[in-house]
């Protein structure tokens, strides 16, 4: 943070990083990314959100396990929602109710931003039971469930299932039964939606999925259409009394609400973009908040990141444009001593190839200014003559006894590279901001 008596100020880190594309080159998946934040959510089935005696009881929960309770219990969820059936096996309502569902926080793995791969790990238990607790029916356990994605989409979702002590249908007496990691539901190449920087939906396999059952109601398969299972080993190691809510025993009514309802990974991973002909962009590290009697500048909004496009034929003339993100400066000092903000980009490179930062220029402006700022002239791009912004230029200033406030400061980027000095592909330069005071 700069102090009054600051005669110089210069924010720690304010370097930008600058990349633009001169000619196209073919997109590169991201390198995978170490996640500790992940967290998974699931709503089991649509059976499980109303079943014979109603709503799944979810109980006990252990680790970084946590139940949402949806609507169809009397909760008022709203993180997790599914469309109704056909899209879901989620029964139908009016109004729409939201299911109840599982969720773990603290999740840890890797995870590749651009498609989703990776396999991320969830510490924790949770206990779901069919039945009323006078029937007094295992309870079945599912502990410290993995999500695996491979880069088609395709994978996984295994988990540690046990039963609890109870009793079973006959009425004799069970004894606890641990069953070890289970593959539940898998998925076919496709299957993730939404996909973005901040997670995923996986919508698992059921239709058409053959399961031969050790005992119990054979598996109908000659519904015209919604017959399936959830993973074969799964279902063939859950009791016999509940396995029929995990595959197809008739067609049409309660069958539609067998498969698998979709479940949400999220996470957030700070992504390094890699050379594309998309991903151009100016980065900007600035300090801290504001306090009174201070000269201040950060970043205005929460994105730091400018696309600057993929650079088109103008032409004698390669064209790129972007905006930079926004510089607030607060000035709240005694005195109203001068300030200024000011900016000087070096050459750019890649992998070995380089030109001039002079082609780079930019056209300031001020705005939300009620600090007395003065936007800085425009520095055209060196094709047009001069040195752009290889030079110093002034982004914005204040003259000796302006107003005490704030301004934002902006600024229209402007690349000119000549058909000539460079070669196609993604080049990198930095941009590094200056204050005096």
């Amino acid at each position: 943070m700069q102090r009054p008596q600051a005669a110089r100020a210069v924010a720690a880190g304010a370097a930008a990083l600058l990349a633009a594309t001169v000619f196209g080159a073919p997109n590169a998946s991201a390198a995978p990314e170490t996640v500790t934040n992940a967290t998974f959510v699931w709503g089991l089935n649509g059976y499980a959100q109303i079943g014979i005696f109603g709503p799944w009881s979810y109980k006990n929960l252990t680790g970084n396990a946590s139940v949402l309770q949806g609507s169809v219990s009397g909760g008022n969820q709203t993180e997790y929602a599914v469309s109704p059936v056909p899209a879901t096996s989620m029964p139908v309502s009016s109004p729409q109710k939201t299911p109840n569902a599982v969720k773990f926080t603290g999740g840890t793995g890797t995870v590749d931003p651009a498609n989703g791969a990776g396999t991320l790990s969830f510490s924790g238990s949770y206990t779901v039971n069919a039945y009323p607790a006078q029937f007094n029916a295992p309870d079945e356990v599912y502990s410290n469930p993995v999500v695996t994605v491979a880069a088609d989409g395709s994978g996984s979702l295994t988990a540690e299932f046990s039963l609890g002590a109870g009793v079973d249908m006959g009425g004799n007496p069970t004894p606890p039964q641990n069953f070890g990691r289970l593959t539940l539901v898998t998925y076919d190449a496709g299957s993730l939606s939404n996909l973005g920087s901040t997670g995923y939906r996986v919508t698992p396999d059921y239709q058409g999925v053959q399961v031969d059952v050790a005992d119990g109601s054979a598996q109908v398969r000659d519904c015209a259409s919604g017959w399936g299972s959830w993973a074969p080993q799964f279902v063939n190691t859950v009791p016999s009394s509940i396995r029929p809510h995990f595959y197809s025993t008739g067609c049409g009514g309660n069958q539609n609400y067998k498969p698998a309802l979709p479940f949400d990974v999220g996470y957030s991973v700070e992504v390094t973009p890699e050379p594309s002909d998309t991903d151009q962009s100016l980065r900007v590290t600035l300090p801290e908040t504001v306090e009174p009697g201070e000269f201040v500048w950060t970043i205005d909004g929460g994105n730091g990141l400018v696309n600057l496009g993929t650079a088109e034929r103008a032409g004698d003339h390669f064209l790129a444009t972007g905006l930079i993100n926004p510089v607030r400066v607060t000035d709240t000092r005694a005195g109203s001593p001068v300030w200024s903000v000011s900016a000087q980009v070096s050459d750019f490179s890649a992998a070995g190839k380089s030109f001039d930062g002079k082609y780079l220029g930019w056209s300031p402006n001020v705005t939300e200014n009620t600090g007395g700022a003065v936007a800085g002239n425009r520095t055209v791009s060196g094709f047009d003559g001069g040195q752009g912004l290889k030079q110093s230029a002034t982004l914005g200033s204040a003259p000796l006894d302006h107003a005490s406030g704030s301004a934002l400061l902006g600024a229209a980027l402007e690349l000119k590279v000549p058909l000539n000095v460079a070669e196609a592909g993604t080049y990198d330069a930095t941009l590094t901001l200056t204050a005096l005071s």
